[in-house]
């Protein structure tokens, strides 16, 4: 077996251990973006508004966690420093149960890749982010996360596995200690040179020590469309779609980005 293909066959049983090992609590709708290792070019700033809003849910379980009457915007600008590494900042703001678009916190994060040669099949970075939010958008308002990132390409197929740990030190369930969302990607890249579709997903374990049961978790698959029509431009618009009773509902995201 090449090691492009063993490569390949890592980076989709890391995608099925997350989807078997069960899914989550909330994900976040301030922020649903799957990570990859590269970073933004030294000394390039990107500005990304990132639109999430709940379209539909279904039962109890959903409804007391994916509000569909709650939309959410943010701001993120991010800084090539080095050249694997940036540094970003967040604003986000929500319109929420009073119906009033509100400040709802910001978040400040470290993003970096591993630099590597050619003949790795699997490339790897990761992720360092402070969630300093209102307590009125957030239960547990301030959270340290640190978020490891597995990628790998063959031919035109890229697979990212992101394997986000949070501890939050304030709000209901602090004590329980580190949680754990997965999330993963399959994306072909460049259909008409300027269109690479995907399938993202989003989930939620819960306290690792305190695991509850599949249905009372939250997955979520979203088919998403990357649109490359020049380099500047970033343009990426999904629907997802819930798997259990507690993500029983859809909602959409749009990710409308831009290279200075």
């Amino acid at each position: 077996m090449s090691s492009a293909w063993k490569g390949f066959a890592a980076a989709l049983a890391a995608l099925a251990i997350m989807v078997a090992a069960g899914n989550a609590f909330a994900i976040d709708f301030y922020e649903i973006q799957i990570y990859p290792t590269e970073t933004d070019p030294q000394y390039h700033l990107d500005l990304e508004l990132h639109s999430n809003s709940t379209t539909t849910s279904a039962g109890s379980e959903a409804k007391e966690q994916i509000d569909p009457h709650q939309l959410h915007e943010t701001l993120e600008a991010t800084y090539g420093l080095l050249p694997y590494l940036e540094v970003g900042q967040y604003f986000c703001t929500a319109k929420l149960d009073n119906d009033h678009y509100e400040y709802a916190g910001s978040r400040t994060k470290m993003h970096f890749g591993i630099p590597q040669t050619m003949d790795w099949p699997v490339s790897f970075g990761g992720n360092i982010e402070l969630d300093y939010m209102r307590k009125a958008a957030e239960d547990q308002p301030f959270t340290l996360e640190m978020r490891p990132i597995a990628e790998s390409r063959i031919g035109k197929v890229l697979i990212v596995a992101n394997m986000p740990f949070e501890k939050p030190f304030s709000g209901p369930g602090t004590h329980k200690g580190v949680t754990l969302s997965p999330q993963g990607e399959v994306m072909y890249e460049g259909i008409f040179g300027w269109l690479s579709p995907a399938v993202e997903y989003y989930g939620d374990m819960g306290a690792i020590r305190s695991l509850t049961g599949v249905q009372n978790q939250q997955q979520f698959i979203v088919p998403t469309l990357n649109f490359d029509f020049i380099p500047q431009l970033e343009l990426n618009l999904g629907v997802g779609f819930g798997m259990t009773r507690a993500s029983n509902g859809t909602f959409v995201k749009t990710i409308i980005g831009w290279t200075f």
